[in-house]
């Protein structure tokens, strides 16, 4: 009877992104078949309602690139600055 141990692999760390709820790591990625995985979150964006709606109001603006300077001159007619 031959007995084998089991094999050991080295930790490996990849990066990857969710999709669709699912994980997508780099093309060309593989692991073994019943490989134990830990996912750590190392950054997860969440759009509240108070961002979509913010968003909605951050429009460009055709506006004069001096706007910031002489926003007085092109609300309120004075002189520029």
């Amino acid at each position: 009877m031959i007995r084998r141990s089991p094999v050991t692999i080295p930790a490996m760390s990849f990066k990857g992104k969710v999709e669709n709820g699912q994980i997508k790591l780099p093309p060309g990625t593989t692991l073994p078949e019943g490989a134990e995985v830990t996912v750590d979150v190392l950054e997860a964006r969440r759009e509240t309602p108070f961002a979509a709606e913010l968003l909605k109001l951050a429009k460009v603006r055709d506006w004069p690139t001096d706007m910031a300077l002489n926003h007085d001159h092109y609300i309120h007619g004075m002189p520029k600055k």
